[in-house]
Formats: C-alpha cells, structure tokens, sequence
C-alpha cells in the first residue's frame, strides 16, 4: 500500500493540526472536495495496513490520533510518484549521475514501465527546450544534458523551484544523492556565514532555494556542454564571492546572479538606482491616479515599497528567472480591475526597462496599491494579538498580513516575522498565523492557524468562520456575496455559461439594483446613459466646460455644486492633470467634495477648448466616485475604450447621442 505526494501532504497537515475540519482542509490545500474525500480513504487504507490507528470521522471533523508511529512511518512511506515528480527525478539524477545514464536506469529509478519513462523523459525534453538547453543521447554518455553550461545551472535552479514546494521533497533527494541531507546542511551553514559576512539576510525561502543549488551546482556532472567560458547573464562578478565560495567559475558566476536576484530581508539599493527608481515610481503613481481618478494618500511611503520592489523585479528581468505565479489566483479573482489599471501605470517603467513586464510581476504591484488603498491603522490595547509567519518573501508575508487585518479587525498584528524570529515573539502575541509547519515548540507557547498564502474572498470567508470558532469563541453569520455563491457552485457543479449565471443571480440578489459585476461594481453603460450624455458646438472656457460637463449630475443630484468648483479648483493648483490624451480629459475630485451618489457623464465638443498649458480637448467624461473600488470596473472598460484610437476618433465624429451610446456599448460588456 503506497501514498502519494497529495495524500501525503495531507497527512502531514492533519499531524499538524491531529484535530482539523474538511472546510479548513479544503482551504489549506489546492484540492477538491472529491479529491480530498479520495485521498483521505487512500491514508485510512494504508494506516490500517501498517496496522496503525486509524483517522477518527465525525461528519466533517477528523482527528488523527497522537501516535509517533504514524509519523515515523509517514518519513519513511514508499510513495506513488505524480508526473512532476517523475520529471523532477529525471532531471536531477541525469544532472549528476557521473556514469552512462539509459532509460533502463529510468526504469529502476522510477520503478515503472518504459512506456511511462518515454513519456516523461519526452516531457523533459520538451521543458529543456524551451528554456535553451537539450537532453541529448549518446553511446558515449546516455542521456545528458546540452547547451551553455550557465544556461544548464539556471535550469538546475528553475527545478530546485518546482522541488521545494512538493513536500516529497526529501524522498526525492534520498533517491538520487545518499548523503544528500548532509550535504545540504553543510551548503545551508554556508550561505548562513556568507549572509553573517555580508551582513544581510534573504527571505527563508531563497536561502532554502541557494542552498539546494549549492549542493547539488558541486554535484553535477559536466558531460557535454557548449564551449564557453564566458557567463551569459553576469559580467561583474562579487569578487568576495569569488573568495567565499571557490575559484571563478560559470558556477560562481550563477551563484552570484542568484544571489543578487533573490530578495533580502533589507534590501539595500545603489543611490543612483535609487533616484532614478524614485522618480520612475513617483510618475507610475501619479499616472495611476489619473487613469484611476484616485488620489493617493502618503505617496512617499507607496513610492518606497514600490522602489524596493522594482530592484527585485529588475534583476528577475535581467537573469530572466520567473517570479512565483502563486499570486495569480488570488489577484485575479480578487483584484482584477485594479490588476488592469495598474499594468497601465507602470507605462513609465516599461520605458525604463524598454521590454514588457510579465503579468506575474505586474501582480506584485497590484497588490502593493491594493494594501496601500485599504491601509487601515491599528492600536495596540487588550485585544488578541497575533503575528504571520511567510517563508515566501517580504511582499508576500506584508499581502498576507494585510489579508488577515482587514478579516480579523478584532485582532492585533504585529509586523509579519520569518520561521527563524517567530520564537522571539511567542511569548507576546496569542496566535500564530502560518503558512508552513512550525516546530513542535513554538505550538507550547502559542495556538498556530496554517493559513493560504493568498487566501481568495470565498477561501477568507472559511478560514474566518475557522478563526472565530477556534480562538473568537463565536460563530456570527456573514452576508453572503455573489462571488461566494460562484465559488460554491463551481466547487460541485460544471456551469455552462457563467455569464448568464452571473446575471440571474444578481437579479435573485439585488433585484432592484442595476447590473453588477466584480462584486458590486457597475459596468460603463451603467452610469453612462442618455441623460448623461450632451453634445455641444462650443463653451467659452474650459472651466465652463467642465460646468457643462457635470451638469447632469448635479440635475440629478448625485453631485453638489462644490464638487464642480473643486475640479476647477484642482486644476488652476496642480494643472491640467485631468487631460488624460489629446482630445480627452477626465474631471474628477475626491467623494469627500461633494459626491452624493457613483456617476458618470460626457460632454464632447465640436470646437476645442484650450487649457492651461495649451492642451486642447473636445471629449470631457465627468467621474464622481462615491469610493475607492466601486468605480472602478467601469473606468478599466473607459480606459480600454480609450486606448483605442479608432473609437476616439468615432466618438469626436459622433452627431448624436446614439452615436455614441452604441461605441460605448461593446465596451459594458464582462470580461
């Protein structure tokens, strides 16, 4: 009887916990409820053939019975190994097998058919190929890998990646290197007295990731490379690197670029690169207000996260590894629009680089201006006091930490702390919120909660009624939204047209209200309707046609007059930063000014007016923002409607309402 990857991860989480309900299981880990109710029978079936005690079920409760035999057993388990880590395998034992390496050799290791070793092994090659190398045959050495031996260390690093998050990770290791753990340990202490030395420290994570290239970079066995010495990627080598580690390598020389992309836990940057990086930050967040008609408070303090953060990503772009696509999931469903806006801004940074910025990387900003708009201060008092422990890096922990501030406002929370420093502060704080098993120790001090990294809305909404229940004491109902009925439906269900689903549910939930999406945000037609649209020959200033402009919306009451004269008022004091393009301006002030319900209007023009700084437009859209979010579904689809020149250009030939009623239209459509 054998275990796999999934139904060993899950033991391994009950262990942790020994009382935990399905709920939580099915938050904590990237599985279905099927899947997990499969795997669960799978771990009974092999306790009871190790004639070990079996899991306790009571509905959705399960406890695991606190005996060490399981555990001793669970290291040693002979496991049914998953496609990923049949790939993995393949890749680390060709990488540092010395001896000639055949697909016999892949049978044994893998203990599986040779049809299943050809589709693996297939799988390899495709992978290798993309990232620039080869797995190439010959009689002289089997199986090896080909290409520029730097090009081969990276690959050997971009695996290490994919083999730390499997918590087979030791099985795998224990296969291909006999001494793997000590070799590991003495390469850890390594870069521990290197980062003594430096006088910095990296993120848990990374240090986890160097140190696996450590011990398995001196472990490779070089075949047939291309004839280089020269490093692709890293030109200006840490000399004291060089003397730290061992003589001037392609190995060194990987080592470093690594070392200088993965993030510290204080990040040091170069004055020049600062300034510059300073500058570049300031012009995305002063863009982003005015795609977004947001003002953003504390600029200095967002414009030094986003600083930081760019150095990261620089160097990412520069050695071109990936960052973590973990935040996908959760920016996606929980911050799309945002998601959208923010790309736009970081036009200025794309200029610095003068290369495209991948998605993933854009993510990472979204969420800094996602914390920075929902910052809510905290003060220190009698309430329970808890602290988030993230091996995944500094901006992560910090989103993590935010998530659980805005779930748990009854909860304190110290500044997020690394696996090292937590037992620092058991003795001050009441619960722990991790995303990895901590030690034994730490769970005699304080309850531990493992957490998501990124939890999602409906994910947050479990965990929250988990939270209550085990350190809260309650269990209060919460307003169920749209999106946790979405999530609850495609959990047990395959729908057909989520579009139409959408749509009947809001007219079952809001039956009185327009149409909404992206939870509660109205689409562009929604606010543009055909009392809020004016065509006009002329005005004689641009302060009249701004007046003009917002005239609907203050006949309809949604806003007052001050909230006219404060648009005027902010561009004769910051100029016309409301002119978003030729052509075009977007007036707006903040809620506070005089917004009394979300609208949005229009005004175009057959003759310009001119503003200061001489910027002609013709096409004014008048927002009024009752928030931060609610509006901001409908200004991502403006600005889409925007970035298309040809419907610009259809909208200042428009003779009529209609005209521009029906180029508005495709643009109100969901994504």
């Amino acid at each position: 009887m054998l275990l796999n990857e999934k139904s060993k991860r899950i033991l391994h989480v009950m262990l942790h916990e020994e009382i935990v309900q399905i709920p939580f299981l099915l938050t904590i880990l990237p599985y279905s409820k099927r899947t997990l109710e499969y795997e669960i029978e799978r771990i009974q079936e092999w306790l009871g053939y190790h004639q070990l005690p079996l899991i306790d079920v009571n509905g959705p409760i399960l406890t695991i019975p606190s005996d060490k035999g399981i555990g001793e057993k669970l290291e040693k388990a002979e496991l049914i190994f998953s496609e990923e880590e049949r790939e993995l395998l393949i890749t680390f034992y060709t990488m540092v097998e010395k001896d000639f390496v055949s697909s016999v050799h892949y049978q044994q290791l893998l203990n599986v058919s040779k049809f299943t070793v050809q589709e693996s092994l297939n799988a390899v090659k495709k992978d290798a190929v993309q990232f620039g190398i080869t797995l190439n045959y010959s009689r002289k050495d089997g199986y090896h890998f080909y290409g520029h031996l730097q090009t081969i260390y990276l690959y050997m690093y971009r695996a290490i990646e994919r083999l730390i998050r499997l918590s087979t990770k030791n099985d795998l290791m224990s296969m291909i290197i006999d001494d793997w753990s000590e070799r590991l340990i003495k390469a850890k202490q390594h870069i521990e007295s290197y980062e003594a030395e430096q006088q910095f420290q990296f993120v848990e994570e990374h240090r986890e990731k160097l140190s696996y290239f450590l011990m398995l970079g001196r472990s490779i066995a070089i075949k047939e490379v291309v004839p280089s010495e020269e490093p692709l990627f890293v030109k200006n080598i840490d000399s004291t690197l060089i003397s730290y580690f061992e003589e001037r390598t392609l190995f060194v020389d990987t080592l470093d670029l690594l070392i200088q992309s993965g993030p510290k836990v204080e990040e040091e940057i170069q004055k020049d690169l600062h300034a510059r990086l300073f500058k570049i930050m300031h012009e995305v967040i002063t863009h982003f207000e005015t795609i977004s008609c947001t003002f953003i408070i504390e600029k200095e303090a967002l414009c030094e996260k986003l600083v930081l953060h760019s150095k990261a990503t620089m160097q990412r772009l520069y050695s071109g590894l990936e960052s973590s696509s973990e935040l996908k999931r959760y920016v996606m469903e929980e911050h799309q629009v945002l998601h959208v806006l923010v790309s736009k801004a970081l036009e200025p940074f794309r200029k610095l680089m003068n290369q495209d910025i991948p998605d993933v990387e854009i993510m990472y900003y979204t969420l800094h201006f996602a914390t920075h708009l929902n910052q809510q201060g905290e003060q220190l008092d009698k309430k329970l006091k808890a602290i988030v422990v993230c091996p995944s890096g500094i901006s992560v922990s910090h989103m993590l930490d935010y998530i659980l501030k805005n779930q748990f406002p009854e909860i304190v929370f110290l500044p997020p702390v690394s696996q090292r420093e937590v037992g620092q502060f058991v003795e001050i704080i009441d619960v722990i919120f991790t995303t990895v098993p901590l030690e034994e120790s730490i769970h005699l001090q304080a309850d531990v909660m493992l957490v998501p990294t990124l939890p999602t809305r409906f994910e947050q909404i479990t965990l929250r009624r988990s939270v209550e229940q085990r350190f809260l004491k309650r269990n209060q109902s919460d307003e169920i939204q749209l999106e946790d009925l979405i999530a609850v439906i495609k959990q047990h269900a395959t729908i057909q047209s989520e579009s139409a689903l959408r749509q009947e549910l809001n007219q079952l939930l809001y039956p009185r209200q327009p149409k909404l999406l992206q939870g509660g945000q109205p689409v562009l037609n929604d606010l543009i309707t055909t009392n809020q649209i004016q065509i006009h020959q002329r005005v004689e200033s641009w302060m009249d046609a701004i007046r003009v402009a917002a005239s609907p919306l203050l006949l309809e009451k949604k806003i007052q007059p001050a909230y006219i004269e404060t648009m005027i008022q902010n561009v004769e004091s910051h100029g016309p930063y409301i002119v978003l393009m030729p052509d075009v301006a977007i007036p707006h002030a903040r809620p506070e000014d005089g917004v009394l319900q979300l609208g949005m209007s229009i005004l175009k023009l057959e003759e310009p007016v001119l503003f200061p700084q001489d910027k002609e437009v013709r096409l004014f859209f008048v927002l009024a923002a009752i928030d931060q979010t609610t509006h901001l579904k409908a200004l991502s689809q403006l600005t889409n409607l925007l970035g298309n020149q040809a419907d610009v250009t259809r909208l200042l030939e428009a003779n009529s309402v209609t005209d521009i009623e029906i180029i508005i239209e495709p643009y109100s459509e969901e994504d």
